[in-house]
C-alpha cells in the first residue's frame, strides 16, 4: 500500500534496504495521517500489519513476506514473455535468496525450470510462415508442394484442432469437439498452445522451418502467439478474385449468385484482416503477397520464389 505514495521501489532503483524501510513507513504514516479523521484506528492498524510483515515474526507474516516476493519473481517473468523474450529481468531473481520455505523453494525451482525453459525456446524456435488468404484461394496446394520440396512441417489449424478434439488421451479433447460442433469459437490461449506443442514436435522431428495454414485471423491471435510462441514470424497472403477462385475450382462464371458468394468471402476476409495485415506489412522483409490468378504451377513459382527470400533474409538476420 505505501507504493500509493512513494511508488513501486524495485531492485533496479538500487535503494538500500534501510532507505526502502525509511521510505515505505514513510508512506504508512502518511495514509494513517490521510484516515485519522475517518477513522482513528485503520491507519493505525494497516501500519502496525505492514510492521508484522516487515520484522517476520509470525508463521503469517513469513508467509505472506515469501509469497510476496515469489510474486516479484513471477511477475518479472511475465514481463519477460510480453517482451517477447527480448527483455532480461535477471536482476528480480535476487529475490530467491528471501525464499527459505521448502514449499517457497519448489515453486521457485518450477518457476526457474519454466524460465529456462522459455529463453531456451526462444533461443532455439524454428521460423514460421504463416500463410494466409480468403477461402478456396489455394492455401491447402501451396502448402502441401512447399513441405514437399523444402521439407517444412506444414500445420492446418483447422486439422489440429480436429485431430486434438477426436484424441481420447488429450484432456480437452470434448471441448474441442463441442467448440467445432457448435460453430464456437475455440480460446486463443487453447489455440497458441496447440500450436506451440505441434511445433516443438516438430523442431524434435528434425523439421527446421514451419508453415502454419488458417492461423492468425485476428490481432488477439496474433499478439498471443507472438507473446507465447515467437515475435519474427513470416507471411505469405494469397490474393486472388472471386472469377479467379471459381476458374480454378472449375465452377461457371455464369453463375451470378456463386460468383456473388465468393466475393462476399473475399470482402469479408479482406474487412475482417485489414489490421492483421498492415501488422505483418510493417516488418520489413517478413511479408509477401502472391497472385493467385495463373495456373497452380506457375503461382508456386511465385510462392517458391517469396520463400527463398525467407530463407536469405533468416540467413542474413542470424
Amino acid at each position: 500500500m505505501a507504493e500509493s505514495v512513494v511508488g513501486d521501489i524495485t531492485p533496479h532503483d538500487q535503494v538500500t534496504d534501510e532507505e526502502k524501510y525509511k521510505l515505505e513507513d514513510s508512506g504508512f504514516r502518511y495514509l494513517e495521517s490521510l484516515l485519522k479523521p475517518f477513522n482513528d484506528e485503520i491507519g493505525v492498524s494497516l501500519r502496525e500489519a505492514w510492521l508484522e510483515y516487515e520484522n517476520r515474526e509470525t508463521k503469517e507474516a513469513k508467509y505472506v513476506y515469501e509469497v510476496d516476493k515469489l510474486e516479484c519473481i513471477i511477475q518479472a517473468h511475465e514481463y519477460e514473455q510480453r517482451t517477447h523474450g527480448e527483455k532480461d529481468f535477471e536482476e528480480f531473481q535476487g529475490y530467491s535468496s528471501k525464499i527459505k520455505s521448502s514449499m517457497g523453494k519448489e515453486w521457485l525451482e518450477l518457476l526457474r525450470q519454466e524460465r529456462q525453459a522459455h529463453f531456451s525456446k526462444r533461443r532455439n524456435r524454428s521460423p514460421v510462415i504463416f500463410v494466409i488468404g480468403a477461402p478456396d484461394v489455394g492455401k491447402k496446394t501451396q502448402c502441401a508442394l512447399l513441405s514437399k520440396e523444402f521439407g517444412f512441417l506444414h500445420i492446418s489449424l483447422d486439422d489440429l484442432l480436429r485431430e486434438r478434439s477426436n484424441d481420447p488421451t488429450y484432456p480437452h479433447a470434448k471441448f474441442l469437439k463441442d467448440c467445432l460442433e457448435e460453430n464456437v469459437i475455440v480460446p486463443v490461449g487453447l489455440v497458441v498452445k496447440l500450436l506451440d506443442e505441434r511445433i516443438d514436435e516438430g523442431a524434435k522431428e528434425g523439421k527446421r522451418w514451419v508453415l502454419v495454414r488458417g492461423f492468425p485471423d485476428t490481432m488477439q491471435q496474433l499478439y498471443e502467439f507472438e507473446e507465447k510462441v515467437q515475435k519474427a514470424n513470416y507471411t505469405l497472403l494469397l490474393n486472388c478474385s472471386a472469377a479467379g477462385i471459381l476458374q480454378r475450382g472449375g465452377r461457371s462464371l455464369s453463375d451470378a449468385g456463386t460468383e456473388l458468394e465468393a466475393t462476399k468471402k473475399i470482402q469479408d476476409f479482406q474487412v475482417q484482416t485489414a489490421e492483421l495485415e498492415n501488422h505483418l506489412r510493417a516488418v520489413k522483409g517478413h511479408f509477401e503477397t502472391i497472385d493467385c490468378h495463373e495456373a497452380v504451377e506457375e503461382v508456386y513459382e511465385s510462392v517458391r520464389r517469396a520463400v527463398e527470400r525467407f530463407l536469405q533474409h533468416a540467413e542474413a538476420e542470424k
